[in-house]
């Protein structure tokens, strides 16, 4: 995606440029338009797209990438928007987001964990390349593979099934 500084002389866009910026086609701006999800000006009868869609769009995005659904991506927007008013729904809906936000905590320290744990095991295979013979089929490495697995990717349940077969 490429990166727009969107305050500048506030800036215009169409549908075809607006879908470069975000590396997608003009088919899919207007599936998200059709979607209720981003609403662009028309000028001349085309689609013009500004800061406030680049935001916006970008937000939809990275929600997606996250995994969420075009409903609740709706959902958020309708709060941020100002359209859900009720008190019972935006206590309802206040509870989902916090929801979300626990997940979404758990989530970024799995990631953190892994990413680390997935960073020390290519430094361990480019170790191991540069230290074996390329007709060892790597056998050796798996073993090192299985030790490095039970010792990083192991969480606490699976230590605690380990003292549980201990203990039988």
């Amino acid at each position: 995606m490429n990166k727009v500084n969107v305050t500048s002389n506030d800036p215009k866009w169409g549908v075809q440029a607006f879908a470069t910026l975000f590396d997608i086609t003009p088919r899919a701006v207007r599936f998200y338009e059709d979607k209720g999800l981003i609403t662009p000006c028309r000028e001349n009868g085309s689609r013009v797209f500004g800061p406030v869609e680049y935001v916006r769009f970008e937000r939809i995005l990275r929600a997606k990438r996250l995994g969420f659904t075009l409903d609740d991506i709706k959902e958020v927007l309708d709060v941020m928007d100002g359209t859900v008013r009720a008190h019972v729904e935006l206590r309802r809906r206040r509870e989902n987001f916090a929801r979300v936000v626990k997940n979404l905590s758990r989530r970024r320290e799995d990631i953190k964990k892994l990413t680390a744990d997935m960073t020390d095991l290519c430094a361990r295979i480019d170790t191991h390349l540069a230290d074996v013979n390329p007709d060892d089929h790597g056998l050796a490495f798996a073993a090192d593979y299985e030790a490095v697995f039970r010792e990083h990717f192991a969480d606490e349940h699976t230590s605690d099934i380990n003292r549980n077969d201990d203990n039988a």
